[in-house]
């Protein structure tokens, strides 16, 4: 029988975009396998950064395309400032886009559920069963 306090806590997940749905969406896929756990949600550059701050998430995954939140490597910037532990994973359209944001890892926004899970779990860098 394995020991519960033996496994390893799950991924602190921010999830940052400007759609509500989007932002539900993300932490129901998050939620499969048990290998996160959603510590926020935030719609707004100030509630991210606030966020960021307060629920010291292991990853937070990102849409650049926030309102307020340009240019990108500012915005990652501030992320950094207030969550230097933090691992940032940004959500991209294409395979083209701009990858100089100044994030640890990128993926796509049309990523199937297991894509983005091992997307955040790699980008954590922790082990995670």
């Amino acid at each position: 029988m394995t020991d519960p306090a033996a496994a390893p806590a799950p991924l602190r997940v921010l999830l940052v975009d400007t759609d509500e749905r989007v932002r539900e969406s993300l932490a129901g896929l998050l939620r499969i396998g048990h290998r996160c756990l959603v510590v926020g949600s935030a719609g707004t550059v100030d509630d991210a950064i606030r966020l960021a701050r307060d629920s010291v998430p292991d990853v937070v995954v990102v849409d650049p395309r926030l309102p307020g939140a340009e240019p990108a490597t500012a915005f990652i910037a501030r992320l950094r400032e207030v969550a230097p532990a933090a691992r940032i994973l940004v959500l991209i359209w294409s395979d083209m886009a701009d990858k100089a944001s100044g994030a640890d890892a990128y993926v796509r926004k049309t990523f199937r559920s297991h894509e983005l899970i091992e997307a955040v779990v790699t980008t954590s860098g922790r082990s995670v069963a």
